[in-house]
């Protein structure tokens, strides 16, 4: 048994995986908590008496949570968790990066998931704080990918340079009577037409394709562009599956822990 971990700009995902598959446990804001607090409620409380062999971590906030996380496993289950990284290539899959180690792990993850679903030809949107999208040719090759802020993530960035704007929540619409869902449905809209537009540019040099959508924000995308998606919430932590998976006992690094925990 294992836990599975995506570690991103504002959230944080997890899940346990046993002989049964995958079972996704409470996601939670990372930033200005008592982390301690936080995994003994939604770790310790979803795993019972059980203890995981295993915790493996996609992590694109640095060491803003992870150190902090490694000496609470060391505590609680004797492991320290093990942080994939982005490479050149896995499994068939090439990174078009010239530096692969400077790809954002959870995009990577996010691919090696897709590639473990579907084959062919793939474009991968993963949806959140930032959105990005990555185009897959049927050979494994990383076309490269494309980067823009998420749609709440606009909203706030209204809210902090303008003098008479605020970061709204509100349903998305194409026109509205009022301030508050004019940005709502101004952003929402910003992202689902940018989204389409790769998604055409990607079908122009990739086909067929399939999309796959992931992230907080993927059900606003399903919900609104025309194009076919996939949308599949735990895409991350499937690829960080995979990924685990292929590792050897020393790459685990389940020696004893210490109180300077490394982790690889």
């Amino acid at each position: 048994m294992r836990i599975l971990v995506d570690i991103g700009n504002s959230r944080c995902k997890s899940a346990i995986e046993d002989e049964d598959g995958l079972h996704p446990l409470e996601t939670f804001a990372w930033k200005d908590i008592f982390l301690n607090e936080v995994l003994d409620d939604i770790w310790l409380g979803g795993l019972g008496n059980r203890r995981p062999n295993s915790v493996h971590v996609s992590n694109v906030a640095g060491e803003r949570l992870l150190p902090n996380m490694s000496a609470w496993c060391c505590k609680n289950f004797g492991v320290k968790p093990v942080a994939i990284q982005s490479s050149a290539e896995f499994q068939g899959l090439r990174n078009a990066y010239p530096e692969p180690e400077t790809f954002g792990v959870d995009r990577w993850a996010a691919m090696i998931g897709a590639r473990s679903l579907y084959s062919g030809g793939l474009c991968v949107i993963d949806s959140g704080t930032a959105t990005t999208v990555d185009l897959i040719d049927a050979d494994g090759m990383h076309l490269g990918g494309a980067i823009l802020p998420g749609i709440y993530t606009m909203r706030r960035s209204l809210g902090k340079y303008t003098s008479a704007l605020f970061a709204a929540d509100g349903d998305i619409s194409p026109f509205s009577d009022n301030t508050a869902g004019g940005i709502a449905g101004g952003t929402g809209f910003a992202s689902i037409g940018a989204m389409e537009r790769l998604v055409f540019e990607a079908s122009r040099r990739v086909s067929p394709l399939t999309t796959v959508i992931t992230g907080g924000e993927s059900g606003i995308l399903e919900s609104f562009m025309r194009s076919p998606v996939k949308r599949d919430p735990l895409l991350v932590l499937k690829g960080v599956s995979v990924m685990g998976g292929q590792l050897s006992a020393d790459e685990l690094g389940l020696a004893s822990c210490c109180d300077n925990v490394m982790y690889s």
